[in-house]
């Protein structure tokens, strides 16, 4: 397998781009207690460089995560008792997805079973780029075959406790290798693999990235939210950009870490989610212009 440090250059806009071109990216994500973590996956995926963004959220949590995020639209989703998403989100998410280029689910969905039954059928039907983060990745827990299933790009976004979920090991013994544990997420699912943590790892079975950015100041709630919008506004504007999937992932990371870096500066702790976010159009200029030299 060829291996990588070098993140790809993400080509300049071409100057009459315009909020349709650069790519649309649907969230689909959130919960009673979790109405933040699908507000910063649509600032991710805004700060990413995605012209438009939608954010669907059960209908009892539509407000907060508007008043979160004035930029992106919201889409209330017709929700269970509990009021978490279930199949009767099904046929509106179905119906809202065609107007869009990238689809990133999972941020804040809790667990209800329900909803895992919604996410599993999401992953079968919806014919778009997906990014499977967060809840959507228990979701898969014993269904890897249906994402291997699917047509259209998939990138899996988990950190080392989540991917061990995935494939049956503990977090200590998922850390003896982590560069077997990502390429057998590849195997099983034909998704690109993102496995976080220090040295972030992304594989599509035929190579591997291996991160150099970011650090310790990533440890806090809302920052893979952030990275799961990210990498969805990347798999939006594929076709303007000329990235494939591993591309686009792989520049997430890279810009996600930078971005952090530079945010948080020489210190370990402290950093925001919502921080972070506002670092990312610097990180793709420094990108870009190490393209250039």
């Amino acid at each position: 397998m060829k291996w990588s440090k070098v993140p790809p250059p993400v080509p300049l806009r071409p100057v009459d781009a315009n909020k349709v071109t650069v790519g649309r990216v649907l969230v689909v994500g959130g919960s009673p207690p979790m109405a933040g973590a699908p507000a910063l996956a649509g600032l991710g995926a805004l700060r990413g460089g995605a012209g438009l963004v939608k954010i669907a959220v059960p209908q009892g949590i539509q407000a907060t995560v508007a008043g979160f995020r004035p930029e992106a639209t919201t889409l209330g989703l017709p929700q269970t008792r509990a009021g978490a998403l279930g199949r009767a989100a099904m046929h509106v998410i179905r119906e809202s997805v065609d107007g869009w280029d990238a689809v990133v689910l999972g941020p804040g969905l809790g667990r209800n079973p329900s909803t895992q039954q919604l996410v599993r059928s999401l992953v079968r039907s919806v014919d778009k780029p997906l990014v499977l983060d967060a809840d959507a990745l228990f979701a898969m827990i014993g269904a890897l075959d249906e994402i291997a299933g699917r047509s259209a790009p998939t990138v899996l976004t988990p950190h080392e406790g989540e991917a061990g979920r995935l494939l049956a090991l503990s977090t200590d013994e998922l850390r003896q290798d982590r560069e077997a544990a990502v390429a057998q997420l590849v195997e099983s699912t034909g998704a690109v693999a993102v496995l976080k943590g220090p040295g972030t790892l992304v594989c599509d079975g035929e190579q591997i990235y291996v991160n150099g950015t970011g650090g310790p100041a990533l440890a806090t709630g809302g920052t893979g939210d952030v990275l799961a919008g990210l990498t969805g506004a990347l798999l939006a504007g594929m076709a303007a950009s000329g990235l494939q999937a591993f591309g686009c992932a792989a520049a997430a990371v890279h810009i996600h870490g930078a971005a952090a870096d530079a945010v948080a500066g020489e210190n370990d702790r402290g950093l925001l989610a919502s921080e972070l976010a506002a670092g990312i159009p610097a990180a793709f200029r420094e990108l870009r212009d190490r393209g250039s030299r």
